[in-house]
Formats: C-alpha cells, structure tokens, sequence
C-alpha cells in the first residue's frame, strides 16, 4: 500500500457526514525528513504554565510539542504522543498493527525501542512502553469531549507523509460525533494526512485533547474533516494499563 492509499473503515453513524468515508491515516512509506533534512538538532523543554492559562498558538506549540514522535511499525509510519511521567506513549492500534515492538523517533532524533503494552482496536488506540526515557510527557484534558465547544481553536502535531513536527491548525467543528464502531469522537478542520495518525490534537493551554486517528472525503487526502479520540479515553485506557 503506498503513502496516499488509507485504508476504509466504514461510514459515520446516522448519516452524520453525508454518506462520507471515515478512512485511517496509516502512512507506511520511508520519512520524508531524512530527504529534505528537516528533524531538531535537540529537544527543547517546554515551559510550565498553569492549566487554565490560554497561551498564544506558537507558546501553546512550544509547549505540546516536545511530546510528540514519530513511531515506525515495520513499514507503517505514524506518530505518538508521550504521557506524563514520559514512561509511556500513546498512539493509534493501526499504527503498531500486529506488532509486539516498534521504534520511535524523539524530537532529538534518537531512535527509541518501544513495547506494544495495550491496545484497543476499536478505539483505534494502543499505549507503548519505550525502553528509555523519550522526553516530557503531554498533559491531558481530562474531561469529557477534552471540555472542548465547537468552535474552539486547537492544532495538531505530527508526521504527515514522514515530515516530522508538523504544526497544522484549525476549530473544533463538533463533539461526540459517533464513528462506525460507535466512539464519540472529536470533529476538527485541522489538516490532518497520513503520518498524522496517533499524533496529538491539542488546545490553546498546550493540553492534548486527542488523538487524530481518521478522516472523511470524497478524495484521498484532507479536505478539512478530521477526527480524533478524545484524550479521556486515553486516559481510560492508561488507567488499565500494567504499571
């Protein structure tokens, strides 16, 4: 399968998006960044700040991206979002697929063995345990729907079509809109594309509210309806995860 190909999960419930095709965002080609030279010669630690602090996009940014990485499963390319205390990783089950271990890529660029812990299929979300510590952990929105209205700005981090720490932005454009195996998920028009996938949607305070995991199009590619699952499930299967 190559880089533009993703693979169909079904329709949204109740006619939800017309009838579109809710498709996963599974790169599997070689990173783009090793071409092009893009990737961080270090790994910046982010600033504190307190959790009902709004901040402006590029602080929000500096903040939510040390987190994330980019996880390679044999051929499969996606990205990863580091957990408080930074000993666990979370990512989509479609990513890692059948694999016990994958490798993660830290903003530094160190290439990091991981083990697939849990995963749950039908949440499309799967919790990794890296052999080293990766870097600072994401902080969690821990209410439900991430506390998020629609309209609310948020921003994803990622690995598009292998370039890694991509930032795209964007609203929330619903909540709670149900996937073909049932989960609420979060509607946005952030662009997200295929490597995005396991990688974090975040809001302006720099906490992580999802996990892009699919998108809906007539087309191959983003036409600005993405979605993600919400950061309380992430917790929710966090909390049943092996210590």
């Amino acid at each position: 399968m190559g880089l533009a190909a993703a693979v169909a999960v079904g329709l949204l419930t109740a006619g939800a998006l017309g009838g579109l095709t809710a498709t996963v965002l599974d790169g599997d080609s070689p990173s783009l960044d090793q071409a092009v030279g893009v990737g961080d010669a270090q790994t910046e630690q982010p600033p504190i700040v307190p959790d009902d602090t709004v901040l402006p996009l590029q602080e929000a940014v500096r903040v939510a991206r040390p987190s994330v990485v980019q996880v390679h499963a044999g051929r499969s390319q996606g990205s990863g979002v580091i957990l408080n205390p930074g000993t666990l990783i979370v990512t989509n089950a479609h990513v890692v697929g059948t694999a016990d271990r994958v490798t993660v890529v830290a903003t530094d660029g160190r290439r990091i063995s991981a083990a697939v812990v849990q995963a749950d299929a039908r949440q499309d979300l799967a919790i990794l345990r890296p052999s080293q510590t990766v870097g600072p952990g994401a902080r969690l929105a821990r209410e439900p729907d991430g506390g998020l209205r629609l309209g609310d700005p948020v921003f994803a981090i990622g690995s598009p079509f292998g370039l890694q720490n991509s930032v795209t932005a964007g609203v929330v454009s619903a909540v709670g809109r149900a996937n073909a195996s049932g989960v609420p998920m979060i509607q946005t028009d952030a662009p997200i594309n295929p490597g995005n996938s396991g990688g974090g949607l975040f809001d302006r305070r720099g906490r992580l509210v999802g996990i892009p995991t699919s998108i809906a199009a007539p087309i191959r590619g983003n036409v600005g309806i993405g979605f993600a699952v919400p950061a309380s499930r992430v917790q929710a299967l966090l909390d049943a995860t092996s210590p």
